[in-house]
């Protein structure tokens, strides 16, 4: 790891969750010595990374990273491929479906698409889901290699967040299990009590899972019959996402 890069890469970080913050507490934050920090940020200045508001003094997050985000928007492939899908499953089924993406070891709402229902439940683009009790963490999760897992969870809190949630790796290794010989997997009043919430995987031309598509709807709209019915529709669109990523050029779908 190149260690400068790495800072500079914090010191956004901390810009960006405080809106604005001077040198010297950077400094205090990272625990290296105002003069370092300094000249980190005049080269994130030079290159438009960061500016100065001229009235407060105080740095904050440049215009370049607008242009990147763009890039970002411009290249996200997956999110541009699946949001067509989208729009069919929350059209089949009535209800608010999201697409959910694997990065830097942490499951993100990528995008979503909301149902016309009075009452619907909708995720949050940007969004951390936790790994032990969403469908969409625990959906990834379960095409993981184990050493990956064990990895994972050697430092993991199990926070519990109703009477519902796994609290522990190995009732978790059994709901994995579970989850990838049915080929979906439930969050049942896991997080929110009230809410059900459903997630089948997306494979990539290799066989491997990082991506899913998720339903979330109170828990009295997604009974016995309305959770096949939607099962069969999210695997019916995931299928047809996983086969434009080439993973039905190598695999028996």
């Amino acid at each position: 790891m190149v260690q400068s890069l790495a800072r500079g890469i914090e010191i956004l970080s901390i810009i960006q969750e405080k809106g604005s913050t001077t040198a010297v507490e950077i400094a205090t934050e990272l625990d290296v010595d105002k003069s370092t920090v300094s000249r980190l940020i005049s080269t994130l200045m030079q290159y438009d990374m960061i500016s100065i508001d001229p009235i407060s003094k105080k740095y904050r997050l440049g215009f370049r990273l607008l242009y990147l985000s763009e890039g970002v928007k411009r290249n996200f492939n997956i999110a541009m491929l699946a949001r067509p899908y989208l729009y069919k499953i929350c059209d089949e089924t009535k209800e608010s479906v999201h697409l959910a993406v694997m990065g830097n070891k942490k499951m993100y709402i990528a995008d979503q698409v909301r149902s016309q229902r009075e009452y619907n439940l909708s995720a949050q683009i940007g969004m951390i889901e936790a790994w032990h009790c969403s469908s969409v963490g625990k959906c990834v999760l379960a095409y993981k290699p184990q050493s990956f897992i064990e990895n994972l969870f050697s430092d993991y809190d199990f926070e519990k967040y109703t009477t519902h949630t796994i609290d522990n790796f190995q009732d978790l290794e059994m709901e994995l299990k579970k989850i990838k010989e049915q080929g979906y997997a439930i969050d049942d009043e896991e997080r929110t009590l009230g809410v059900r919430c459903m997630a089948v995987p997306i494979f990539n031309y290799g066989g491997n899972v990082s991506y899913c598509i998720g339903i979330s709807a109170p828990k009295e709209q997604i009974t016995e019959k309305t959770k096949k019915q939607y099962i069969s529709c999210m695997k019916k669109y995931a299928r047809q996402i996983s086969n434009e990523l080439g993973y039905g050029l190598y695999h028996k779908v």
